[in-house]
């Protein structure tokens, strides 16, 4: 058994409770932020909960990844997948060396994306997240 396979074996999702109600459905979507647990993550179509939306849910709602991200806010690179399971993931990576097999960095290889500083677009999560920030920020100082 791989230790993907008995992690997940040993850590049971609780069942999640079926969408409470259409109010329960909006309030995500206007935080999506909130969609994403530490164990599961709620699809903002159907309400279900998951430990990561796969490409194959996503199709059975006629929609990808990317446009997902897109009609809820989140940023472009956020993985649909629970917290615990980034971590675990994440974990994974480091352990393993992952990153020194990466050979090319695309902002040092490419003048261009320096560049443009950055410029991209920015998603309802990222603004959610620095409006919280700034009132955070304010409070702290007297």
């Amino acid at each position: 058994m791989s230790a993907l396979a008995a992690a997940i074996a040993a850590r049971q999702l609780q069942p999640a409770p079926r969408p409470r109600s259409a109010e329960w459905l909006a309030a995500l979507k206007v935080d999506p932020r909130q969609a994403i647990e530490e164990e599961r993550i709620i699809c903002l179509i159907c309400g279900g909960a998951f430990r990561q939306l796969t490409n194959t849910h996503l199709q059975g709602h006629e929609t990808s990844a990317a446009d997902y991200k897109r009609q809820f806010g989140y940023n472009r690179r956020r993985p649909l997948m629970c917290r615990w399971l980034l971590r675990f993931y994440a974990e994974r990576a480091v352990r393993t060396g992952l990153a020194l097999r990466i050979r090319r960095r695309p902002i040092v290889a490419e003048p261009e994306l320096r560049r443009r500083g950055g410029s991209r677009p920015v998603a309802l999560e990222e603004l959610l997240t620095r409006r919280d920030a700034r009132r955070t920020n304010g409070r702290a100082s007297p």
